[in-house]
């Protein structure tokens, strides 16, 4: 039940964002009797998939560790492919919200607008688009880090009379490429998926390419009722194992040296996780590849070998898979796609490199590129997010100060634990700026941050902790720490979103903890033990009955 004072609903704890790690956090916090409520923009459950239906869409990680770990869930809803599209994560997430009976906790088409911290209550008053405000001693921002789409600076693009859409925003109702000229901009994962399928219909499908895509072939696999019913048993200790490994797949990197090999076993080992699929030549490969030279380079000259093989049109063969590395292979994500780079030898599918021919502007008819005019019926604008601090950044929240986080960051990316801002008490977000965000699987991420955020909310609301705020000096500390180990490694060779290239404007600096889920687990853990040593903890007067009741609650869990 939603309590009201005033007019204004009060709770415990206001959850934003219907993703996996909102609906983890809003579950826990249930099972904890906490007046908890959560608020989404969006027209129902899942977060990104939600959002993102354009044509292709699909998660690229195996659909054993790309679901919640409760049982209650993995035992009783199945799936039809080993990389599910979102046509399947959305009836999922569905069945996730009525197993767990959240939808009395949930509101939908509702945007958080901004928030400002009451001094002397110690609780956020949320201001929502609908003009209501929510008053809570605790706010969570589970808002993602694939949330705000980046749109490209091109003149004219208002211009347009076909269709257009940015491939994050793509609309409800199903949109149709056939017969249709389509130009897709850009080659990240939405970029080719949308190609992938354009490509089986349209009369034309021009792609216009910056760089190319490093891309992996997925291995896709189609299941039956029974045979993922065989697989079934299976799914409980793919799952333990990803907890243990660098990224929470069920596959780890090697720790041996890269130098330590010999040519056979370098040759065994490249050829053994290209054959697996999916992530097992990027994540599975030794943990050299993002930081011994060599190791990178071969690891690109058995890519480009492979991928060449597909590529029938000769002039195409180095803009796809050019003689020498782009870049570090592996520093700028890897997609996994299907007959991508077959599409190519298609008559109906155009390269443009814009680099040797970049776009211009965009007509009322088409795209003009490198001075040749080409017109389009729909134009895809498949050229990503601002990463892992577009979605926070974007929030009218204020400190005491006046300033909001987008202020902080545009002097420093600072964040404690990638969980807190200093200056900014009772406020937490997840999978956003120095978390590992995008160097963990989502799920995976979701419980481990997701976790660490309701007991941290717990144990201090046990201890009658009014207020908590993270130290400048464990901020800045922590910051140094992302850094420090993006330096060692060849990340930063790379223009990508991982550093924020791919915004106009942004300051290029590793967006992510790229130290590993092991490591990250460690330093929360280590935090929460110690007592919180990175925070600044400001206790009420006296413990209340709710309080106690919470106590004896958490005990029983």
């Amino acid at each position: 039940m939603l309590e009201k004072k005033d007019n204004v609903t009060e709770l415990d704890v206001i959850v934003v964002g219907a993703g996996f790690s909102g609906l983890h956090i809003l579950h826990e916090f249930l099972k904890r009797d906490y007046n908890v409520h959560l608020y989404d923009d969006g027209d129902g459950v899942g977060g990104t998939w939600d959002k993102n239906n354009y044509p292709g869409a699909r998660v690229d990680s195996e659909v054993w560790v790309y679901q919640f770990t409760d049982p209650e869930i993995w035992q009783n809803y199945s799936f039809t492919e080993k990389f599910p599209s979102w046509r399947e994560l959305k009836p999922y997430f569905n069945f996730v919200a009525d197993k767990w009976k959240l939808r009395p906790h949930m509101t939908f088409n509702t945007r958080l607008e901004g928030a400002t911290f009451d001094e002397q209550e110690n609780v956020w008053h949320a201001k929502f688009n609908d003009g209501t405000v929510r008053r809570a001693r605790h706010l969570v921002l589970a808002m993602g880090s694939t949330t705000t789409p980046a749109m490209p600076k091109i003149a004219g693009i208002e211009t347009f009379k076909g269709e257009a859409y940015h491939s994050a925003r793509w609309p409800k109702e199903e949109v149709s490429f056939q017969g249709k000229r389509v130009a897709v901009i850009g080659t990240g994962a939405s970029g080719v998926q949308t190609i992938q399928e354009a490509s089986r219909v349209a009369d034309q499908v021009t792609v216009f390419q910056r760089t190319p895509n490093l891309a992996l072939p997925m291995g896709q696999e189609r299941y039956s009722g029974d045979e993922y019913a065989k697989m079934r048993p299976l799914i409980e200790s793919a799952m333990t194992y990803s907890r243990q490994t660098f990224a929470g797949f069920a596959y780890d990197l090697g720790q041996r040296p890269w130098k330590d090999h010999t040519e056979a076993e370098k040759s065994a080992i490249l050829r053994r996780n290209w054959e697996q699929r999916g992530f097992r030549f990027w994540l599975g490969a030794p943990a050299d590849l993002f930081f011994d030279e060599e190791c990178n380079r071969d690891h690109y000259y058995f890519w480009r070998d492979q991928t060449r093989k597909r590529i029938k049109k000769e002039h195409l063969i180095e803009l796809l898979a050019p003689t020498e590395p782009p870049h570090p292979f592996g520093a700028k994500r890897p997609c996994l796609e299907q007959w991508y780079f077959d599409v190519y030898n298609q008559d109906n599918v155009e390269l443009v490199d814009t680099n040797t021919n970049p776009i211009e502007c965009v007509t009322e008819n088409g795209i003009i590129a490198g001075g040749v005019m080409r017109e389009f019926d729909c134009i895809v604008y498949a050229t990503g997010f601002d990463n892992c601090t577009g979605a926070v950044a974007a929030l009218d929240i204020k400190d005491g100060q006046g300033r909001t986080i987008k202020d902080v960051w545009d002097e420093k990316y600072l964040t404690y634990l990638g969980k807190m801002v200093p200056g900014f008490p009772n406020l937490l977000f997840t999978y956003a700026l120095q978390s590992p965000s995008a160097f963990l699987n989502g799920p995976t991420a979701a419980e481990l941050e997701g976790d660490w955020v309701v007991k941290t909310i717990v144990h201090l609301d046990m201890k009658d902790v009014r207020r908590y705020e993270a130290k400048s000096d464990a901020a800045h500390l922590w910051a140094q720490k992302c850094n420090d180990i993006a330096d060692m490694s060849l990340m930063p060779q790379a223009k990508s979103w991982y550093m924020g290239a791919n915004v106009p404007g942004k300051r290029p600096e590793i967006q992510m903890f790229i130290g590993g889920q092991i490591a990250y687990k460690t330093a929360l853990d280590e935090e929460m033990e110690n007592g919180y040593p990175g925070l600044i903890l400001k206790e009420g007067r006296e413990a209340d009955a709710v309080a106690t009741h919470r106590s004896e609650k958490v005990a029983s869990l």
